[in-house]
């Protein structure tokens, strides 16, 4: 039997997901945002764009990684991750902008963050991506998108490419027993594309 006291206890449980992620996005925004200023604000004005780049991605690697870690381990990207990184770099790269004036590459980030996300949709559909793949592009397409209109493009190449020998494990596990399990966990694959082209990108200059 529920007593009154217990429902209310249960009643913050079951409230539903989507305002929680909406007001982790929103913090994120906001923080992404207050970091970029602060850690961009106090350097000379030629400094100001190189360091916020390598600080953004610092932030995707810090927030990425783990997600990663966990794609690998569940074969799930959380959407309690994959949305506030996003809302995050978004803030961070608006934050950038304010202190160097670089309205355009905000933009273009922007931009390409939606084509790259509605390319990635489509992928799904033949099948090689899942949901959380693609709620993970709006955060590779802003990452690599203020570099380089085509480098989330590049990014996604590479993300299949460094996945092509743990696939082909899975498929000959396959062969041997099966029924065996062989879904691949391509968040790790992703993150590690995104990272590789966006360094190059950076140290190219």
């Amino acid at each position: 039997m529920v007593t009154e006291q217990s429902a209310r206890t249960e009643e913050p449980q079951r409230r539903p997901a989507a305002p929680r992620l909406l007001w982790w996005c929103l913090g994120a925004l906001a923080a992404g945002f207050a970091l970029s200023a602060a850690l961009t604000a106090p350097l000379a004005a030629e400094s100001r764009l190189g360091v916020g780049e390598w600080g953004a991605i610092a932030v995707f690697a810090a927030v990425g990684v783990p997600l990663a870690v966990i794609d690998g381990r569940t074969r799930r990207l959380p959407n309690a991750g994959t949305f506030p990184l996003a809302a995050g770099l978004l803030g961070y790269w608006a934050g950038l902008a304010t202190t160097t004036g670089q309205w355009q590459l905000l933009a273009q980030a922007t931009i390409t963050a939606a084509v790259i996300f509605a390319i990635a949709a489509v992928i799904a559909l033949v099948g090689t991506l899942a949901a959380g793949d693609i709620k993970l592009f709006l955060a590779i397409g802003l990452l690599t998108g203020w570099f380089s209109w085509l480098l989330p493009l590049y990014a996604l190449v590479a993300g299949y490419i460094l996945a092509i020998p743990h696939a082909g494990i899975l498929l000959a596990r396959r062969r041997r027993v099966p029924g065996t399990d062989t879904r691949l966990p391509f968040g790790p694959y992703l993150v590690a594309a995104a990272l590789l082209v966006t360094i190059a990108a950076e140290l190219a200059g």
